[in-house]
């Protein structure tokens, strides 16, 4: 849409929060690196606004969409997902742009970045607060934009940092998974294995302090893990249930993931024969 009305411009820049299992991860900081520069712009930036602060007009955006649909539904309209809730907002007049997403859509990409490079993750990403990109994207932990009217993102503000997410596809690791003596606050946004009433489950470290917040996924079968629906299993854990830190599991189907086999084989040993059951 911008680049059918707006030819002209062609720089790109997206504000928004980020959660580590939506925006700030390494999945779209590739799609970051691709996406914008098959339709013609020639530098995007990426900003992440902190937690807890106020985002302004995306913000008010959001607000403005919750309050009409809460209208429509007051007066006896059904918005049951997403498709009536686009149809109903654009029927009602709204001066707000909007786009459907259609799920195929959203898992033919999805499919697209399995079938495409091995990526890895960026080390220290839930500090980050900027990257930009094309190709190997650069990334620091606070915005600038100081030379973005003479077109030039990559400033050297900041400690600008450069990194490549893909990497060549390597064998399976056969070494047993570690963790560090002292886990920090390095270690945010790394999934890891956590013991909990003699069970493991993978998830993703969210925070460090004296003890650490996980965002864990659940199990359903042998080195069969999903995420559990409608509400998120986060918790405080301490530092002696953290059993070791391990490259995020791969995908089996829409909901499942799967550890690497080094990895369960580590469990098998270590936690006791009712991971087969």
């Amino acid at each position: 849409m911008v680049r059918e009305r707006h030819p002209d411009i062609n720089r790109l820049h997206v504000f928004s929060d980020g959660p580590a299992t939506q925006y700030k991860q390494k999945g779209i900081f590739y799609l970051l690196s691709q996406e914008p520069f098959k339709k013609g712009f020639q530098a995007v930036s990426w900003n992440f606004f902190e937690a807890s602060h106020g985002k302004g007009a995306p913000d008010g955006v959001g607000g403005i969409l919750k309050r009409s649909a809460d209208r429509i539904v007051k007066h006896g309209e059904d918005i049951p997902n997403a498709e009536p809730m686009f149809h109903q907002l654009k029927k009602s007049g709204t001066s707000v742009e909007l786009f459907l997403v259609g799920e195929e859509e959203v898992e033919k990409k999805g499919q697209e970045m399995l079938d495409g490079p091995q990526l890895v993750p960026v080390k220290g990403t839930m500090k980050i607060h900027q990257v930009i990109s094309p190709g190997i994207i650069k990334y620091r932990d606070i915005t600038c934009l100081c030379q973005a009217d003479k077109g030039k993102l990559d400033c050297p503000c900041y400690g600008l940092k450069e990194v490549s997410l893909v990497e060549e596809p390597i064998q399976e690791c056969t070494r047993e998974p570690t963790r560090p003596e002292v886990l920090t606050k390095e270690e945010i946004g790394q999934w890891c294995i956590i013991k909990y009433d003699g069970e493991p489950f993978p998830g993703i470290i969210l925070e460090v302090e004296e003890d650490l917040k996980i965002k864990c996924m659940h199990r359903n079968g042998i080195n069969t893990f999903y995420w559990p629906s409608p509400r998120e299993d986060v918790n405080w854990y301490r530092d002696d249930q953290i059993v070791c830190l391990i490259t995020e599991p791969q995908p089996i189907n829409k909901r499942s993931v799967q550890l690497e086999k080094s990895v369960w084989s580590f469990l098998e040993k270590h936690l006791g024969c009712w991971l087969m059951e």
